[in-house]
């Protein structure tokens, strides 16, 4: 149990920046509400900071998802369903007609302007994975 619980101190629940003072009894910590961005500053007994803590640990065995859509990994079960659909109905998946459109709107910015003189660059190479994919 020991080495199960040790395995999640690594990884705090509370950033130590969010935890004002702790002077042996109390812990003073600070946090924003998500429902309506208020901020919290509460103080508590340790052991009652440590319950709050705890509560955050999953059980032994219970599996959780770390990272999923964009950011999950890539899976070698994937290309076995690319190739399972018919070429028919394979979209293309980097529009370069739309792609600096699509950038500008999801981030804000024009990948193909220059942030210090304003003018515009002009889009030679693609890498993916370190190499040059077939276009």
């Amino acid at each position: 149990m020991f080495k199960y619980v040790s395995r999640y101190l690594g990884r705090p629940v509370i950033a130590l920046s969010r935890i004002n003072s702790y002077d042996g009894e109390t812990v003073t910590f600070h946090y924003n509400k998500h429902e309506d961005y208020s901020f919290v500053q509460r103080t508590l007994p340790a052991i009652d900071f440590i319950k709050l803590l705890i509560q955050h640990i999953p059980e032994k065995n219970f599996k959780m998802t770390r990272y999923y859509g964009l950011y999950a990994r890539h899976r070698e079960i994937d290309n076995k369903l690319y190739k399972a659909v018919s070429k028919s109905k394979h979209r293309i998946l980097f529009d370069f007609n739309t792609w600096r459109k699509h950038f500008l709107l999801t981030m804000g910015y024009d990948p193909l302007q220059c942030p210090n003189c304003k003018h515009q660059m002009v889009f030679l190479k693609l890498y993916h994975k370190h190499e040059r994919p077939p276009i």
